[in-house]
């Protein structure tokens, strides 16, 4: 009899209890992010002539304290006029955490969902072309490989925006949409030879 009293007393606490564990649950029939954004911090532009890879060039955006803070630090691209060909490797990083997180692998195993788009700025647009060159496996470019090729000797002065595109919510085509991931731009020195 002593037990019942026990157990009677204790059943209106245990409902209550068991309400707001199911209240923390999150809701299935809610739209939950698949994959939420990861914070780029940095990106990495590593250049080299394609006859001579041995000497590759690393050329930097970093914006540690993200938008709104501090200005970025940006460096110059530069391309030497001896060579016609040259070859582009980007990376992304997140050096805000302890130890840097590089994103780059998981942007690759991604690639169904991500493309990089290069815009070069009107100045540079008749001498120099981009051409992605990795794809993802429906055949659409990823572009985290890019070959520049230059189309005179001459001394040019311009820019290269780099967008890089996140696609959850609509499907990738070769044109830029979904979510922008990183947007940046680097000043370009065309040298001549």
């Amino acid at each position: 009899m002593r037990f019942q009293k026990l157990n009677a007393g204790l059943l209106p606490a245990m409902v209550v209890f068991w309400g707001v564990l199911a209240g923390c649950e999150k809701n299935p029939a809610e739209a939950q992010p698949e994959n939420p954004q990861e914070l780029i911090t940095t990106v990495l532009v590593r250049v080299w002539d394609e006859p001579d890879s041995m000497h590759t060039h690393t050329f930097a955006f970093r914006d540690l304290d993200g938008p709104g803070g501090q200005p970025p630090l940006v460096d110059t691209l530069h391309f030497h006029g001896h060579a016609q060909s040259w070859r582009l490797s980007l990376e992304f990083l997140n050096e805000a955490k302890e130890p840097t997180d590089t994103l780059t692998a998981e942007i690759r195993r991604e690639a169904e969902a991500h493309q990089v788009f290069y815009e070069l700025s009107p100045e540079l647009q008749s001498s120099v072309r981009i051409e992605r060159l990795d794809r993802d496996r429906n055949g659409l470019p990823l572009g985290l490989q890019a070959r520049v090729t230059l189309q005179g000797y001459e001394e040019q002065h311009g820019s290269l925006r780099i967008r890089l595109f996140h696609y959850d919510a609509e499907p990738k085509t070769e044109q830029p949409g979904g979510e922008t991931d990183v947007d940046v731009t680097f000043p370009v020195h065309i040298m001549p030879d």
